[in-house]
């Protein structure tokens, strides 16, 4: 259950609650009506009762069916002295002396079910007003309904989503990591690309939110290792998060390749909650030979402890700011002072998404030692 959808139940029954307190009767509660059948979906109550949250009933012959129909009256204030009620199953099985509900609408003016309450005794005050405040409450409650419906449709549509990626397997397009000084490829990016064309960060953030980012870092990583297995390039940089790094299976993944051939990018939004945990998990891969980089640094939402508190072995500066600087001095400026930073932790500054050799002519000026070429 989504956290939200949680949420949305607690407060629901709170309101129910509300309403029992205020109106000064037993038992309240919500029930959803499905074809023939009513399900009791929040029930608060100070007696004893033969039914719980979840019953499930035919719904001809209730309270609920009688007044969503128009038989019977919203309010009734003693069930013995009304026809309709005296006999009913419901009266003597639940032990209801006074009764008032309503109906709940969806928006779309559909019956949802309704939201009821009752007392053991009569109740001979019971009025019209104390309708509208059940009237009033079920509005408030049908909205929390519909979002948390709302809610879980999109989960649900995202679970698809991600299991579609998981099933279809993505893409691992091998960008060309080239050092500018001679120009030599000294490694690959790996960019996993979705047959949907939405970008990985995207599908991330989409299967984290279902609590399932690690297992599609790791499908992905498990298929990147799989496309350099061959290659002859010695190093392949490849994108995780601390919590990927975390989980065992990372290890038996990269157990068949040598660390050294390896770097591990943490993008410069990625939430790290403790570095020095994250630190500790990193230092047997580095001193194997893995490398560590810090990922889009310079898209305007760097938060630099990563650089700070890591002390990567590259610094990776966002295609934002690459891109079109031939053209533009103020970003000149912000690439230089970026690979300033770089040098003085003595670390490599890679330029990401150079696509034009006029930016590339810039690179060895302005302090850049290697780029990625777009494909």
């Amino acid at each position: 259950m989504s956290e939200t959808r949680s949420d949305a139940r607690t407060a629901a029954t709170s309101m129910v609650e509300l309403v029992r307190r205020e109106l000064g009767l037993n038992v309240a509660f919500i029930s959803e009506i499905e074809g023939d059948r009513r399900t009791f979906r929040a029930l608060v109550s100070d007696v004893d009762l033969p039914i719980e949250i979840g019953f499930n009933e035919p719904y001809e012959g209730t309270y609920c069916e009688m007044i969503t129909s128009g038989k019977l009256e919203e309010v009734v204030p003693d069930t013995s002295r009304d026809p309709l009620t005296v006999d009913a199953f419901h009266t003597s099985y639940l032990g209801i002396g006074a009764y008032v509900g309503v109906p709940m609408m969806r928006r779309s003016g559909e019956l949802f079910g309704t939201l009821c309450a009752f007392s053991r005794k009569p109740r001979p005050d019971l009025s019209p007003a104390q309708a509208e405040v059940l009237r009033a409450t079920a509005v408030l409650i049908m909205r929390l309904i519909e979002v948390e419906e709302e809610v879980d449709g999109r989960l649900r549509d995202l679970a698809a989503t991600v299991d579609e990626a998981l099933e279809a397997g993505t893409t691992i397009d091998l960008l060309p990591v080239v050092e500018v000084a001679t120009g030599a490829v000294v490694g690959h990016e790996a960019v996993a690309r979705f047959g949907d064309g939405v970008p990985f960060r995207r599908r991330l953030a989409e299967a984290r939110e279902l609590g399932r980012g690690v297992e599609l870092e790791l499908s992905v990583l498990t298929q990147t290792l799989a496309a350099v297995e061959d290659s002859t390039v010695p190093v392949v940089s490849t994108s995780l998060s601390a919590e990927a790094l975390r989980d065992p299976a990372f290890q038996a993944l990269i157990s068949a390749m040598p660390p050294s051939r390896l770097m591990l990018r943490f993008d410069v939004d990625e939430k790290i909650d403790d570095y020095e945990e994250l630190t500790h998990l990193l230092q047997p891969l580095r001193l194997l030979g893995a490398r560590v980089a810090v990922d889009r640094v310079g898209d305007g939402s760097a938060d630099l402890r990563h650089i700070l508190l890591l002390s990567p072995d590259v610094i990776r500066i966002d295609a934002s700011l690459v891109q079109g600087l031939s053209e533009d001095s103020s970003r000149r400026v912000l690439v230089e002072s970026i690979a300033t930073l770089a040098a003085k932790i003595e670390a490599d500054a890679v330029a990401l998404g150079v696509s034009s050799d006029q930016d590339l002519a810039w690179m060895e000026e302005l302090g850049i030692t290697h780029v990625v070429r777009e494909l």
